[in-house]
């Protein structure tokens, strides 16, 4: 079902990325420079056939399209799913960038993955949160062309050019670190619409 609904879900990731780049900036908790973008998209399919037998249910899309998909064993309590329940979808993407000054942090990268789904008896859901961390030293800034380089934790360097938009540019220092932080949100839910 996984792979089936990450077709479902595609076009919830390239809107997302279309936002982010368009959201606005929210200001760091200190003098570093700081932003903070999310978006998210909800997408409602309805069940129109079930089989039990082999786990298949079709979906109506808000198309109208129809899309098959198996429910492998991952998906709890699937004998609680309906003809004419709702399967609503939802991708949620936060990025976070961050300066902090020297010493505060190190070149790294970290990430992990959460799941909940639904208890015994319950409507199917489920929900994956995965989270990137990855952050550079600076070591190289030019206020003037508005240029800062930074080395990951792997040694590499990089040299970025900074927007206008980037406000308190002229607080970054060499030594400072910048930490971006990306987290994602899939939830899936089976739901018995209200008559």
């Amino acid at each position: 079902m996984k792979n089936q609904l990450v077709s479902l879900l595609a076009a919830t990731a390239v809107f997302a990325l279309a936002v982010l780049g368009a959201a606005p900036a929210v200001a760091a908790a200190h003098d570093k420079p700081g932003r903070t973008v999310s978006a998210s998209v909800t997408r409602t399919s309805t069940v129109t056939k079930i089989d039990k037998k082999d786990r298949w249910v079709t979906l109506k899309l808000e198309d109208g399209s129809l899309v098959d998909v198996q429910a492998g064993p991952a998906v709890k309590n699937f004998d609680q799913i309906k003809v004419g329940d709702q399967l609503i979808a939802q991708a949620q993407d936060t990025v976070t960038i961050e300066v902090v000054p020297a010493g505060q942090a190190a070149p790294n990268v970290t990430g992990g993955s959460s799941l909940v789904t639904a208890p015994k008896g319950a409507k199917p859901m489920g929900v994956v949160v995965d989270t990137v961390v990855v952050s550079g030293k600076v070591t190289a800034i030019d206020y003037d062309a508005r240029t800062v380089t930074l080395v990951g934790p792997e040694g590499n360097s990089r040299t970025f050019k900074v927007g206008p938009e980037a406000q308190k540019f002229g607080a970054v220092k060499q030594g400072d670190v910048v930490v971006v932080t990306l987290k994602s949100a899939t939830s899936l839910q089976v739901v018995t619409p209200a008559r």
